[in-house]
C-alpha cells in the first residue's frame, strides 16, 4: 500500500472483519462499542492484529487493542501509526551495538562471541 489508509477505510475493514469473526451482520456492529462488549475474545484479538499487519503493514501490539478498545478508537490509532511509520514499510533497522572494543558486532564476524567469553 503506497499511502496511509484513512480512519474510515480502517473502520470499514475492521467492522466487516469483526462481523465475520463474530458471525453477525456488519450493520449490527457499533464502532463505538468496546470490542469485549461485542464479544471479541482474546483469540480473536490475536487474529485481528495478525490480519491488520498483513493488510496494512502495521505491527500492532495486543496491548493496543486494550488501550483503544473500540473500532473507532483503534481505527484512529492505526491511522496515526501508519502515518508516523509509513504504511507497509518496515521500521528502520537499529544500528549495531558496539562490542567492548568499540567495533560493531557485525564487523567482528562473531556477533560479539569469542572463545574467550565461552565457558569451558
Amino acid at each position: 500500500m503506497s499511502q496511509s489508509p484513512s480512519p474510515v477505510e480502517i473502520r470499514q475493514w475492521l467492522t466487516g472483519h469483526i462481523a465475520a469473526l463474530l458471525e453477525v451482520a456488519p450493520q449490527d456492529i457499533d464502532p463505538d462499542t468496546p470490542l469485549d462488549a461485542l464479544g471479541v475474545t482474546s483469540m480473536e484479538e490475536v487474529i485481528i492484529t495478525a490480519d491488520l499487519e498483513a493488510r496494512y503493514g502495521v505491527a500492532l501490539p495486543l496491548a493496543d487493542m486494550r488501550r483503544h478498545p473500540t473500532i473507532e478508537a483503534l481505527s484512529t490509532h492505526i491511522t496515526g501509526h501508519t502515518a508516523a511509520h509509513g504504511a507497509g514499510q518496515a521500521p528502520p533497522t537499529p544500528a549495531p551495538v558496539p562490542q567492548a572494543d568499540g567495533t560493531p558486532a557485525h564487523e567482528s564476524g562473531t556477533d560479539g562471541i569469542s572463545s574467550d567469553t565461552l565457558p569451558r
